[in-house]
């Protein structure tokens, strides 16, 4: 047995106990109707050439790691609790089967249940006369996907580390706020520590900008710019390497990764 048998488990269990299910149906209602509204209301209004398609899609960046955090936290704690990963370990399966497995599968299930909202909401858009270019579909359903991996990894990560489900899920809401409202006050205040507890005047140097750009939310705008609004023809506002759009896939990617070998790391020495 493998992480892989692991994560078919848990994409298996999702299906079973109507959790994918449900996440897709929220999805969708939650990206086409709004859609349904905006294609109508510019119908009635007709003039231009009409709303884009990505345009009216900032509510991924809340939802899709919400939903990520929320069906990711207790993925190991919420085992450990019931008593039900003993029994799991007692199978050939390593710890790192369990964490790894299990990030994947969470992150699957929030992927699966994304792009099930944004194609119904394409054809909804589709439907009411609008045009989407099915390249930049495929890129935005790619980083969509990539940046409910970038969420469900940390959380799983907290959910190894542990060892209840409420810390699991005061980690994950702590990180959850940090990254979608607090991320632009690290570089900020790293910068008013550096500067002798003062804020420097002008423009903040290079290193703030880097640390800036490592944050998914940030990340995933980049990329979304760059891949999907203009087709991979997006010119950088600087030359610096953090300024392109394939850093911000890099950054999502560490983010689904590196959490969960960290949280590995502790899980493997914990407990039970």
């Amino acid at each position: 047995m493998s992480w892989r048998v692991v994560a078919k488990k848990d994409v298996l269990d999702a299906v079973r106990t109507w959790r994918l299910g449900t996440t897709a149906v929220a999805f969708v209602l939650f990206f086409a109707l709004p859609v349904y509204f905006g294609a109508t209301g510019s119908t009635a209004n007709a003039g231009g050439d009409g709303p884009s398609f990505f345009s009216g899609t900032g509510a991924v960046l809340f939802l899709v790691p919400l939903a990520a955090l929320m069906l990711s936290y207790d993925a190991v704690a919420g085992e450990r609790e019931s008593g039900s990963l003993k029994l799991l370990l007692g199978l050939p399966v390593t710890r790192r089967d369990v964490t790894v497995g299990l990030a994947v599968g969470r992150a699957v299930v929030v992927g699966t249940s994304a792009v099930v909202g944004i194609v119904a909401a394409a054809l909804v858009f589709v439907a009411f006369g609008g045009t989407v270019s099915p390249v930049s579909l495929v890129a935005f359903l790619a980083l969509v996907a990539l940046l409910g991996a970038a969420y469900a990894g940390p959380a799983v990560a907290f959910s190894a580390a542990a060892s209840t489900s409420n810390r699991a899920m005061a980690t994950s809401v702590g990180f959850f706020l940090l990254t979608l409202l607090g991320w632009s006050s690290v570089p900020k205040l790293v910068l008013y520590v550096v500067n002798g507890f003062s804020m420097p005047r002008g423009a903040p140097p290079e290193w703030a900008v880097f640390l800036d750009r490592l944050s998914p939310v940030n990340a995933y705008r980049a990329a979304q710019r760059g891949f999907v609004e203009a087709g991979g023809a997006w010119t950088p506002a600087g030359d610096a390497f953090y300024y392109a759009d394939w850093f911000g896939v890099v950054v999502l990617a560490a983010w689904a990764v590196v959490p969960v070998a960290l949280g590995y790391r502790r899980f493997r020495a914990a407990d039970l």
